[in-house]
């Protein structure tokens, strides 16, 4: 039997309103232009490596983000199989008898969409099981979930230039590693993942919208809720690493990245609803341009803005 610790690279659409992304978007979010894993034997001992490229069927191009990200070049994946091709060179390399493993949830989901928009939705992966949940269980981090870096520092793991993050085979060697040091290699059994759906905001003008429990926007700003919203496309919490500064609406805004999605518009604004009650509505978009230098070029903007404002409150 062996251990096999995988991790993958995907790239997403340049927009959300392409017409890839129209066409195809509710049944494939990501498309994976990587797979990379490390198998270990019974003993946890390293034996051999897997890196495939994989030539994405549906968002072609490269997103700038994910290159910038992984440093996948678009003539990385000039020649690579397919999906299925790919799938199937990996599955030929697990073997027969092996137990799965990833670092965290969000690596399935995708690979599971990814398996049955190529290959039909009856196909199903094999049973995986999540590393960083067992090593969240050995820390007693509670339901806070550690990230690789961390619990690399964690266990004296030091990275390397031979072994950069964000490539898929990389990553898959660092969790690896982590996962030597745990004491138990069966306890990993105890954690099994499932796949959770990946589907896309319905409405990306408005985004995700949903009613903080403040009736003032001084005290939502303030509030978590607010300083750590969820992405509309995926859920998953950001920061908001400038903060907030108002709109000529009454709004308030502040931007935020998700790490797979991009750049995200929060913002604030006070309503009364029908019983007279007034009650402040946060919504948050995704952004129609993701180009890196929009990207940076954005953040510096509002970190002036936000600035501007702090003056302006200091002086008042």
């Amino acid at each position: 039997m062996h251990y096999i610790v995988m991790d993958l690279e995907w790239n997403q659409p340049l927009s959300h309103r392409s017409p890839q992304f129209k066409r195809t978007g509710g049944k494939l979010m990501f498309d994976l232009i990587q797979i990379g894993a490390v198998k270990l034997d019974e003993q946890r001992r390293m034996v051999g490596s897997f890196n495939q490229f994989i030539a994405p069927g549906c968002y072609k191009k490269l997103h700038p983000r994910i290159s910038r990200i992984t440093g996948i070049l678009q003539e990385d994946l000039y020649g690579a199989p397919g999906f299925e091709e790919a799938f199937g060179r990996f599955v030929s390399w697990c073997g027969e008898d092996f137990r799965l493993m990833t670092w965290g949830c969000d690596d399935i989901s995708v690979f599971q969409q990814n398996l049955g928009f190529y290959l039909g939705e009856g196909r199903e992966m094999p049973p995986v099981y999540d590393l960083q949940k067992l090593y969240g269980a050995l820390e007693e981090t509670g339901k806070n979930r550690a990230g690789l870096q961390s619990a690399m520092k964690r266990h004296g793991i030091e990275a390397s230039m031979e072994h950069p993050f964000h490539s898929a085979v990389d990553d898959a060697y660092y969790t690896a590693l982590v996962f030597q040091r745990f004491p138990d290699a069966q306890a990993a059994l105890e954690h099994p993942q499932k796949a959770r759906a990946l589907t896309p905001a319905k409405e990306k003008r408005d985004g995700m919208a949903d009613v903080l429990r403040f009736d003032s926007l001084s005290q939502a700003i303030g509030s978590l809720p607010a300083k750590n919203p969820n992405c509309p496309a995926c859920g998953r919490r950001m920061a908001v690493p400038e903060g907030y500064a108002p709109m000529r609406d009454q709004t308030w805004r502040a931007l935020a990245d998700c790490p797979d999605h991009g750049l995200v518009f929060v913002d604030l604004a006070v309503e009364t609803d029908a019983q007279g009650k007034r009650r402040v509505l946060r919504r948050a978009a995704l952004s129609d341009q993701q180009s890196p230098a929009y990207v940076k070029t954005k953040h510096l903007q509002w970190a002036q803005k936000v600035k501007q404002q702090n003056g302006k409150e200091a002086s008042a």
